[in-house]
């Protein structure tokens, strides 16, 4: 099934933007303002950069977008970094050096697997859900689904709606799902425009924006690149095989 899957996925980067399925972890699909071992990339919907194996990614004053594979992609907040250690589909592992990133999986392929390392922490994506990871200070949050954590020699398991401080010794605790930040609302609707475009959404429109984010839009209006769904006439992100967890 991988074999298929990585045909199907060679077959797809000859095709338009919207029918990319990445046939190796770490295609940039979207970056604001954002450095490829130092040297600007230059992402859009008819180019996208692929990343090779220990390359650093970092942002400036806007977001990125990185696509792992045909079911998972991961979202750079500003001022953020990152290093894709293996690009293979089977083994995809990414360290998080600063800031914030969020990474939302959907059924994963058979013996594809993504892995984030933060600090001496291991986290284990293989099963539908979103999570957040943080640098400064170094914490896990699952935003929907659950993680298993390998952190100072034993695992927790962390459900939706949990949070956990890797530098303290305290247990997970609760957060509010109901107030995210920015970043957290702009990553939400990126994956679920990436899930609406996998045709995991059987409507051709989201729902319409209301309060906060309303508000955030018209904020945003002479700054395209912060819209959570970008509207229409602008670049469109391309799809992934089977979707990402929108949540």
């Amino acid at each position: 099934m991988l074999r298929r899957a990585l045909c199907l996925g060679a077959l797809a980067v000859t095709l338009p933007a919207q029918s990319v399925i990445p046939v190796k972890a770490g295609l940039i699909s979207y970056a604001g303002d954002a450095y490829l071992d130092d040297r600007p990339v230059a992402a859009s919907a008819n180019h996208m950069v692929m990343m090779k194996a220990h390359d650093v990614v970092r942002t400036g004053a806007d977001r990125a977008e990185v696509l792992l594979g045909p079911c998972s992609a991961m979202w750079i907040d500003e001022g953020s970094s990152f290093r894709l250690v293996s690009n293979a589909l089977d083994d995809v592992r990414l360290e998080v050096l600063r800031g914030s990133v969020v990474v939302a999986v959907g059924d994963l392929i058979r013996g594809t697997r993504v892995t984030l390392l933060l600090q001496s922490s291991s986290a284990g994506l293989d099963g539908r859900g979103a999570y957040r990871f943080d640098a400064g200070p170094p914490r896990l949050k699952t935003l929907a689904g659950r993680i298993a954590l390998q952190f100072a020699n034993r695992t927790l398991s962390i459900p939706a709606g949990r949070t956990f401080a890797l530098d303290s010794s305290t247990e997970p605790a609760r957060f509010d799902r109901q107030n995210p930040d920015g970043f957290e609302t702009w990553s939400k609707g990126r994956a679920a425009y990436l899930a609406r475009l996998s045709g995991q959404q059987k409507t051709n429109r989201l729902e319409p924006p209301t309060g906060d984010e309303a508000s955030s839009r018209v904020r945003s209006a002479n700054n395209p690149s912060h819209f959570p769904i970008p509207p229409d006439g602008l670049p469109n992100p391309p799809s992934v095989g089977c979707g990402v967890t929108p949540w």
